[in-house]
This record gives structure tokens, sequence and C-alpha cells, in this order.
């Protein structure tokens, strides 16, 4: 997201390239809306990287012909008092804002993303992280844009070094030009042969060659291109319109779920950057546009509105301004404009120009203290916010619990005393009060039901993120990534706790059940297709049974349903899905006592429009869908088979009618 605009090695200003990173700077901006207006605008990114690479280039190609060598401190201090001052103003900031606005999973990762962005190797940092299944579900990291600053960070010590190796071996501009050639092809066969997406586009050897590019054309027809700007536009410029629209078009027709920006293809819209490039510095209708004094602005303040832009679109969100999303995005908008002006003119402008920190050796100093000050303040502001989440029971809505439901004029001193009590007749107008355990599905779904609850429900939520209902010390959610969920509560001790509170026990498990897991003490896995797995589940539910049974409750499970594919969770697996569902089913054909309350059909294909609109992070519902759902399905569900569950127990005779306990073993279905 940066330019070079130094004269002393003779490089040409063009306002038409400043448009140009406006147009790019833009189509991000864009695109992290969430608008859905342009998909593909992350493809302005590649337009940078391919732009830096030729300005950047062809600084050091001019520095090597005019004096013979580089100035390799000179030049990277330009690039420190460049890309520095702002970019750690930002994540200090981000440091500040995450200990008031964020939760304590986001606060720990921002912590994480904060060294990494400060150190210039976040790129590979979002690559091996392993963020946690509460981190999935997490507000997006504000920090998490500035990978690609590191992958320029990252090229600008290499290619300097490249190019000065390369003269000191006698190799001049054009065999300079064939090596980055190479470069580009290996970092595009590299992309090729990887097959981890994430890899692919964070990596700095697989984004390699879209900069390298641009580094290779300024080699080879840097001073022809040159030669453009002087010259009188031709009839064909007009052509150049060409791909221009072709980068629009292809920001609002892809996306970063398109297969071919895995493919290496990524390497050709690098060439359509670099005919744009062109483009912007020969005479011609295009470069007349791209200099228009608007576009011409954005990108002289594209690297400032590049770093501020992403953290305001995830804190002023519409969570905390209720707007309509496009009315919104123009509140954020002057928001990006108001801190990027400010950031340019008391930042920026002042350290670059050097009309502050004059010096070499007080820039330097000044430097490392700033690096050192961001550090401190990433692992001293956000040390408290633990990985660990809250993991206390909630009360969500209160309504008294109504152990005795049956219709008293069914039940009198004639038939108490008799040795056989007739089955009771069970009143299913009364209120209900449960009690749900699970994950963060169960939290999500107790959090619609009470917001749905006309006074007639009352909630207890016991879910917790990223737990299983077994208290086990490890997930394995991924064969290369397992989680510590030492910090989950056990279920059965909640049940303890609240079972003389409530009418029944409500589970409610979604993806976090479908993992292999495993003891603390143990190396053993328990894989989800083992008989072990079932075995351990059955007996977890054999001891709920045993709680509730001298209160008389029932215990309702949630079906689960199918979530949006999403590679980093093991929920997205079918078979992992048909495994857990398999033993809600046995469950409910066990017991009497025990029935599965539907409602995947209620619900739309996660991976539709109607799904993501649902369901936006592919699992969870939205809080007004979810309050909605819960009043018009979930409730009445509930509410049937809790009602259901007491006739089948009454009528079987493993609830007794004066005492209201059960017996367990009638409780069981006769095999």
């Amino acid at each position: 997201m940066t330019e070079e605009t130094q004269q002393q090695v003779s490089l040409a200003h063009h306002r038409g390239l400043d448009g140009l990173r406006g147009v790019a700077v833009i189509l991000v901006i864009i695109f992290h809306s969430g608008l859905s207006w342009l998909p593909g605008g992350f493809l302005g990114v590649s337009v940078f990287f391919t732009l830096s690479g030729f300005l950047i280039t062809s600084l050091l190609i001019n520095e090597c012909e005019n004096t013979g060598r580089i100035d390799l401190k000179s030049f990277w201090g330009r690039r420190l008092r460049r890309l520095a001052p702002a970019s750690l103003v930002v994540i200090a900031g981000v440091i500040g804002l995450a200990s008031r606005l964020s939760t304590s999973i986001e606060a720990s990762r921002i912590k994480g993303d904060a060294i990494s962005a400060t150190l210039y190797f976040s790129n590979w940092q979002f690559i091996y992280s392993g963020h946690s299944y509460g981190e999935l579900f997490a507000a997006p990291s504000p920090l998490q844009h500035l990978w690609s600053l590191s992958i320029e960070e990252q090229l600008y010590v290499i290619v300097p070094v490249v190019i000065a190796g390369l003269f000191a071996l006698g190799l001049r501009r054009r065999a300079t030009g064939y090596v980055f050639l190479v470069a580009v092809a290996a970092s595009t066969i590299a992309t090729m042969f990887t097959n981890s997406h994430e890899l692919i586009y964070y990596g700095t050897h697989t984004r390699a060659a879209e900069l390298l590019l641009g580094a290779a054309l300024a080699c080879l027809f840097g001073q022809r291109i040159e030669k453009l700007a002087v010259n009188q536009a031709k009839s064909l410029s007009t052509l150049y319109i060409v791909p221009i629209v072709g980068v629009v078009v292809l920001s609002r027709f892809s996306s970063v779920d398109s297969p071919w920006v895995y493919s290496g293809a990524l390497t050709a819209f690098a060439g359509l950057s670099v005919i744009c490039l062109i483009a912007a510095i020969q005479a011609g209708p295009v470069r007349s546009f791209l200099s228009w004094s608007p576009l011409v602005r954005v990108g002289e303040v594209s690297y400032g509105l590049y770093l501020i832009h992403w953290p305001v679109i995830v804190w002023l969100n519409s969570e905390r301004v209720d707007l309509q999303p496009t009315a919104l995005f123009g509140v954020q908008v002057i928001v990006m404009v108001i801190l990027t002006v400010a950031s340019y003119w008391l930042i920026e402008q002042p350290i670059r120009r050097r009309k502050v920190l004059l010096s070499v050796r007080w820039a330097a100093s000044t430097f490392v203290a700033a690096v050192v000050g961001v550090l401190f303040l990433a692992s001293a502001i956000l040390a408290s916010a633990s990985t660990q989440v809250d993991t206390a029971s909630e009360v969500l809505a209160t309504v008294a619990p109504t152990t005795s439901v049956v219709d008293p004029s069914n039940v009198n001193s004639t038939t108490i005393a008799s040795s056989s009590v007739k089955p009771a007749r069970v009143d299913r107008t009364g209120p209900l009060s449960v009690l749900v355990i699970g994950d963060s599905t169960a939290e999500n779904i107790a959090t619609a039901l009470a917001q749905a609850s006309d006074g007639s429900l009352g909630v207890i939520s016991g879910g917790v993120l990223g737990c299983p209902l077994l208290k086990v010390a490890q997930v394995r959610d991924r064969k290369d990534s397992q989680q510590d969920v030492s910090y989950c509560p056990n279920n059965e001790q909640i049940v303890r706790e609240h079972v003389s509170e409530v009418d029944a026990v409500v589970v409610i498990a979604g993806v976090a059940n479908q993992w292999a897991f495993q003891y603390a003490g143990s190396d053993v896995w328990v894989e989800p297709a083992s008989d072990q797995y079932k075995a351990d589940l059955n007996g977890f539910l054999e001891n709920i049974e045993a709680i509730v049974a001298p209160r008389g409750l029932p215990v309702l499970v949630f079906e689960t349903p199918p979530v949006r594919d999403n590679p980093k969770i093991l929920g997205d697996d079918i078979a992992a899905l048909v495994r857990w569902a398999d033993v809600i089913q046995q469950w409910d054909a066990d017991w009497h006592s025990v029935k599965t309350i539907p409602y995947a059909d209620a619900l739309s294909d996660p991976n539709s429009d109607e799904g993501k609109a649902e369901r936006p992070d592919g699992v969870h519902l939205a809080e007004d869908f979810g309050k909605e759902l819960a009043r018009v399905i979930l409730i009445p569900r509930l509410r049937d088979k809790y009602f259901d569950a007491l006739d089948e127990m009454n009528q079987t005779q493993c609830r007794s009618v004066v005492e209201m306990t059960l017996d367990l073993d009638l409780c069981r279905v006769s095999q």
C-alpha cells in the first residue's frame, strides 16, 4: 500500500499512478464494507503489490545506474519513515480500543496480531496461528488487513539485496529483469502446488509473483514506459480502458472463494495490473481519468486510508450504530476520511518530509522506542484478556418452575392410597422453565428463547463457547489442530446446581460435539466414529438422568442442523454430523424421558443467500432471525416435546405421579 516519491534518483511522479492507487484502495474498502457490491474487491491488494514492485524497483535500478550501488541503509530508512509512523499509531490505537471494545477472545487474538504486525510478519502469523473455535465466531481482527503490509516489507528487504547482489555480479537492468521473471514463475508454480488456501493467500512466496512482476516490468521496460509519459496520445491508447474495466468486472464477479484465485491465476491478474499501470502513465483517456483530482487525492492518502479503514469497519458496526447497511457505510467512510486526513498531515507527512526527527540517530532511536512501546502495550494492556470465556451460567428469563403439572382433579386421596395410580393428565398450558447446556450454539439459542419469551418461559443458559458436553481436556477440530478446553465447565455439575430451579434440561450441542476428544491425563484420542465415543456420550446422558431423577425432569435435545462449509472446523463434515445425529436419535429411542426437538427444517440452506442471512457465520442464528425463529418454531416445539415427554413418562409409569420422581429402570425403553 505504499509508493516512493523521493526524487533524488530521478523517478518522475505520475498523477495517473496516484489515481490507480486510489482505485485500488476504493476496491478494497468496498470489499471490506460487507455490502456485496464488489465481492472481488480484495484484488485491489494485488494491484497495490504490482504497483509497489514497479515503483520500488524503478528507484533501486535508477540508483544503481546513477551511483553504481544501492545505499541500503538510506533505502530502508526511507521505507521506515514512510511506513512505520502511521502503522505504529494505528496499532497502538487498536490496542487501546480493544481493551474496551473487544471480548476476551477477541482481545487475546488482537494481542498476537498487534505483535506480529509491529514486527511485520502478520501474514505468517495468520497462516500458522491456528485460531481456536471461539475465534472463528469472534469479530474479525481489526489488524488482519496488515498481512499485506507485512508481505511488502518482507520483499522490501529481499528485493534491494537481490538487485544489489546482481549488480555486484555484473548483471544489469535487463538481466535483473529476467531473474525477476524466473522468480515470478517460481512463485506461481509454488502456488499451483500448494493445497492450503490460507497459505496461498497469505504466503510471501505465493504472493511474491504479483510484486515481482512489477519489478520485472521496471527492469525490462521502465525506461520505455517513462518515455510514454511525454509522448502524445495515440489512438490505440483508448484500448487501455479494457484492462481497467477488466479489473472492475473481476472485482464484481469474483470472490475470495473463486477457484481461480488459488490456481496461480493471480499472476495473470498481475499482468492485467501491469497494463493498467502503463495506461496510467501513457497519454490517453485512461491517464486522464486516473489523473482526476478526487482519485489522485485518494491515492495520495491511500496508505493511511488502508491502515485506518478496516478497524473503523470492524468496530463502527451495525451493533453500535443502528443504521441501514448503506447509510452505515456512509458514516464509516466519513470517519475513515477524517482519521486518514489527520494521520496524513499530523503524522505521515511531517516525518516523511523530515520536518521532525531530522537526524538519523534521533529517528532510529524514536523508531526503536516506538516499537518497544507498542509491544509493551500489547503485552500489558491486553495481558488480562484470557483466551478463556465466561463459563458462569446466566439466568436470561425468570419463571418459577412448575414441578407439578398434573391435573389435580385426577389425583385424590383414593388414588394416592391405591396400589395402582392411573397416569395423570398433563396440563399443557402452564409456564415452563428450562436449563440449557452445551456449546456456543446452546448459548445462542438460549438467548433467542429468552428474547422471544412472552413471560411463560424461563431460561437459564449454561452454554459455553467451544465446549463439548463431556468434561475433557483437549478437542481436535482439524487433523492438524487441537485446542485446550480445560476451561469448559462440568455440565453435570451445572445440572446439579440448577436442577431445583427448572422443569427440564435442554441439551444443545453444535459442532463441538462432532470432534475427537482427549481426557486429562490421557494421550488417547477418542474418535467420533468409535464405539468409545458413543459409550462416553451415553454415559453422560445416564449421569444427567440420575441427577434429574429426584425431580422427575425430562431431558430435551435439540437436533444439530448442517452448518456452512468452513475448512477450519470439523462441524462442516456431513459424516461427523451424522455420527452425532445418530447419538441423539439413539437417546430418544432408548429413553421415555428424552425427546428430540427438530428445527433444521425451519432453516435455509446455510450456503444460500437466505442461509447466510439467517446464520451469518454459518453456525449461529442472527439475533433478529433467532428471536423470530424462537417465537414461531422453537418455543412451540419445545413446549410440545416437553409435555409429550411428561405424557410418555406418566403412561409408562417411569415417573411417579405422587412423588414426581423418575424410576430410571422404567424410563429405559425395553429392548
